[in-house]
């Protein structure tokens, strides 16, 4: 083993010697100063990978991953404040879908839930909503892919008492004319 070392050794000479004889002078003040920029830049990119993946130094030095912010934990609260008694009893007969509309503009107004219920704003807000919904649930959606039901003078004639529009196609016209006579006439034979 003595006989390894000793010939590592000579190896390790002979290259001093040969890098000599070369003409070329290892200047190692140089490649101690290249060594120290280069292990500068390596750490100065180290400390920025490790920046960016969310790590900051700690006392001791040492990367640490900090916890998680507790600013979502924060916006989560706000959202479930809870309602006084008094604004429960205000929403009742508020529909579901309204109540989140109605409490967000009383915190934008800064009044309680009872106090925005009852300007005219929300109240006609809320007429407009409860319209939709109800219009919304009269909407027959057919289902058949084309299939229409056919239109009788009868309902040309209840949409006319309704709306007080009336046709415009010569055919709705004729319809809804033979309707209202037809009506007419079941009134006399009734009297």
């Amino acid at each position: 083993m003595e006989n390894e070392l000793e010939n590592l050794d000579s190896q390790n000479e002979e290259l001093e010697n040969a890098d000599s004889q070369n003409g070329e002078q290892v200047d190692v003040d140089a490649l101690k100063e290249e060594n120290a920029k280069l292990k500068k830049t390596n750490q100065g990119l180290y400390e920025e990978s490790q920046k960016a993946k969310g790590y900051v130094r700690g006392s001791d030095g040492k990367w640490i991953k900090p916890a998680p912010k507790e600013t979502q934990e924060k916006s989560t609260e706000t959202k479930s404040e809870s309602l006084s008694l008094k604004d429960i009893r205000a929403l009742q007969d508020v529909h579901d879908d309204d109540v989140d509309e109605v409490v967000e503009y009383a915190k934008f107004k800064g009044v309680s839930v009872a106090e925005a219920k009852k300007l005219s704003v929300i109240q006609a807000h809320l007429k407009v909503k409860a319209e939709e919904r109800t219009t919304a649930a009269a909407t027959i959606i057919s289902k058949g892919g084309g299939r229409t039901s056919k239109i009788t003078g009868q309902t040309l004639l209840e949409h006319a008492y309704e709306t007080g529009e009336t046709p415009t196609d010569e055919a709705s016209i004729k319809a809804l004319v033979q309707a209202r006579i037809a009506e007419k006439l079941e009134r006399r034979r009734g009297n």
